[in-house]
């Protein structure tokens, strides 16, 4: 009586042997290839393990440092970015505010100049009277009162810009 023949091929091999079927891919294998098949699918278990374990760190370190978080990263660059540009801001606006002081106490100067000239004028020719003087308090005390508080110049709160 002869032998059955039961062998069909190899997917691995193409040679035509006893194989035995995998279950996962549904190819046949022999037992050689068979366990070398077995292997790469140990390595590839091995490989989502290694994923696995590499992700379960991963949320540890974000449960323990949530501070490191790329969205926290992104909040802090961006209140950095708004403090640097809020402090470009206000020196741009420092600039202006002394340039208009400038302006302004140039203006207040002038004044203070032209009432100084009739002060001299009047002290000098030794003709005043009441009136005169009146008039020169009342401009001192303008000029004065016009330089401890700039009417056209203020500082609005709240503002945007």
């Amino acid at each position: 009586m002869a032998m059955a023949n039961n062998k069909t091929q190899c997917f691995a091999c193409r040679k035509e042997k006893i194989t035995y079927p995998c279950e996962g891919c549904s190819q046949r294998f022999c037992f050689v290839d068979l366990a070398e098949h077995k292997q790469i699918l140990t390595v590839e278990l091995n490989r989502i393990i290694n994923n696995y374990d590499q992700f379960k760190q991963a949320i540890n370190e974000q449960k323990q440092n949530p501070q490191n978080h790329s969205l926290i990263k992104q909040i802090d660059q961006w209140e950095k970015d708004s403090i640097e540009k809020i402090q470009q801001k206000a020196q741009d606006c420092r600039e202006i505010v002394i340039k208009s002081l400038q302006t302004f106490i140039d203006d207040i100067g002038t004044k203070f100049n032209n009432l100084s000239e009739q002060i001299k004028h009047i002290h000098k020719e030794n003709e005043f009277n009441e009136i005169n003087l009146n008039y020169l308090r009342n401009q001192l005390k303008k000029i004065t009162e016009e330089l401890n508080d700039p009417t056209n110049i203020s500082i609005p709160q709240n503002s945007s810009s």
